[in-house]
């Protein structure tokens, strides 16, 4: 009989590092959340404010419902109207439920999020462990994912990057396993996973590329394999017919539908479609500031009477833009490292669907929702990518550190690679931590101290006191950002759209609004007014200042 004594005794040795290192992981990852988390005390920007306002609807017992209009893409009726026919609902959902535990407050938006966003960071140990069996690496590449650059100061956001993050993460995974153990259970998973990616981000369909693209790969590598050995193969060597593709999509699919179902559901019985048309008109944008126009035309042939330089000019600029996001996810000092890493485990399966997924979302993002993607769209779903990025970028660092130490002689290669990958990612946590005090702490207030991140908005405080001496309770006001004037102030409002002053003014009669407020963030047509020039129908009521020092003024508008 052989003896598996010190063989077994190592393997159990690793097991046990295993089963405690990845909670370390999310335990570290949470306090560093949290911290970061303690300083914001609100929503800070447009979609944060949506979401949070769609969630304390829905914990009042309104159901999905805004009382405000952000765009003009589906032209509601009524400013009071359904919520979440342009974006998704998850985000909001994640921030009812524990307003159902904690009370409606931020703080309590931000709790499901912090949990959520310490996630990734356990990924990233696992994959990196997995597939080096090497700890340090595992911890430097949790660690880079704890303090992505350009994330740090919105995981804990009542938005979807830590939803989207964790769920298409986590389908990518098991797309890799469907291939790898040849169980449907796997592919039932992944279409689980696909449809709550969906109900995150729109742009969750993307994944499906992605496992087509793994089913397909499985089933031409599994060609070059003789059905005579299937006995004696291992599970990743048996055969891969059409058939048992066929199954696993199915059974994907039903896991889709099993979630997305009620949803699809829901927005038929509105508007007699399962998704709304509003978002397939940003595929026709011209500019970002198209988004909130309420006269123009996005069709194909008003996008194609923009003529072809422009198109290719705007595609051309996404494409950049984009890369940009890719690289900036990698504070760019570490992108070589990752293309160098991504290089090196091009052979290993569990990667299959990463390149098609990143594939997919840039040739989506810069060809087809070209404006989105340049306003936040790719860094959204970018985030899912993070816990692979910086595993490979680890593996990176040691072939670009060990090729060098090779031909300099007074290096001692392991010693090199462990002093790189330190280091870099020690830079990483410095700019990060820079990045995310410059955004929330800059100019703090020398009598308050109030973070910069929390003064966002808060003129709408103001302006909301002003028209409870001034205006009845229910009057409707214009406003550059509805949804955070909502939560200031629990007011109607819509939003100034991208037009002329009549333009504005016939928003403004088919919603019989009040008041517009124009403010230092104003589209052009309104430059005159905020300098207190005066038209016939708009008359200056009242100028005040926001805690930043920037005029606000009031006007009523006349009909």
């Amino acid at each position: 009989m052989k003896d598996h004594g010190p063989k077994a005794g190592v393997d159990s040795g690793r097991r046990s590092r295993k089963s405690w290192e990845p909670f370390a992981v999310f335990l570290l990852a949470v306090v560093v959340r949290a911290l970061v988390a303690l300083p914001q005390e609100q929503p800070h920007y447009f979609d944060a404010y949506y979401y949070y306002d769609v969630a304390e609807n829905l914990y009042l017992g309104r159901g999905f419902v805004v009382d405000f209009v952000w765009n003009y893409l589906d032209a509601p009726s009524e400013v009071t109207h359904a919520s979440n026919l342009y974006w998704t609902p998850l985000s909001s959902i994640i921030t009812w439920a524990s307003f159902s535990v904690f009370g409606p407050s931020y703080r309590a938006a931000q709790i499901p999020f912090i949990l959520l966003s310490s996630l990734p960071p356990v990924l990233a140990y696992c994959l990196s462990y997995h597939m080096r069996g090497k700890r340090e690496h595992a911890w430097l590449a949790a660690i880079l994912t704890t303090f992505a650059p350009f994330y740090l100061k919105y995981w804990a956001s009542p938005d979807n990057f830590a939803p989207f993050a964790v769920t298409a993460g986590l389908s990518l995974l098991t797309m890799y396993l469907v291939e790898r153990k040849r169980q449907g259970r796997y592919a039932l998973f992944t279409g689980l996973l696909i449809g709550i990616s969906h109900l995150s981000r729109a742009d969750g369909v993307l994944l499906w590329v992605a496992f087509a693209v793994v089913l397909t790969a499985a089933m031409l590598q599994s060609g070059r394999t003789s059905s005579s050995d299937t006995g004696t193969l291992a599970p990743d060597s048996r055969p891969v017919t059409l058939t048992s593709c066929v199954q696993w999509l199915f059974l994907a699919v039903v896991g889709y539908l099993v979630v997305i179902t009620p949803w699809f559901y829901r927005n038929w019985r509105l508007i007699g479609a399962p998704l709304s048309s509003a978002a397939t008109k940003t595929v026709f944008l011209r500019s970002y500031a198209d988004l909130f126009s309420y006269s123009a035309e996005l069709t194909w042939r008003s996008y194609l009477d923009w003529g072809w330089s422009s198109i290719l000019r705007s595609k051309a600029s996404a494409g950049l833009h984009n890369l940009a996001v890719l690289g900036g996810a990698l504070q760019f000092h570490l992108a070589p490292m990752a293309v160098v890493g991504l290089w090196q485990v091009r052979r290993q399966k569990e990667y299959i669907p990463v390149y098609a997924y990143v594939t997919t979302l840039y040739v989506a993002m810069t060809l087809i929702f070209t404006f989105p993607s340049t306003h936040a769209s790719m860094l959204h779903s970018t985030g899912a990518l993070l816990p692979f990025l910086f595993a490979a970028a680890v593996r990176g660092i040691d072939a670009v550190v060990g090729w060098v130490a090779v031909r300099r002689r007074t290096w001692h290669r392991r010693t090199a690679q462990r002093v790189f990958r330190v280091g870099l990612t020690v830079m990483v946590v410095i700019v990060t931590l820079f990045d995310y005090s410059q955004a929330v702490f800059l100019s703090l207030d020398p009598l308050g101290f109030q973070p910069l991140w929390n003064r966002a908005n808060t003129g709408y405080v103001a302006v909301s006191a002003w028209l409870e001496k001034n205006a009845p309770a229910d009057t409707l006001v214009m406003v550059v950002d509805p949804p955070a004037y909502y939560y200031f102030t629990h007011r109607r409002a819509v939003v100034i759209p991208n037009e002329d002053v009549p333009g504005i003014l016939e928003v403004a009669n088919r919603y019989d609004a009040d008041y517009l407020i124009v403010e230092q963030d104003h589209v052009a047509s309104l430059d005159g007014l905020y300098r207190g020039e005066t038209l016939p129908s708009l008359h200056l009521q009242h100028t005040l200042l926001d805690d930043s020092g920037q005029l606000i003024r009031i006007y009523t508008i006349g009909r």
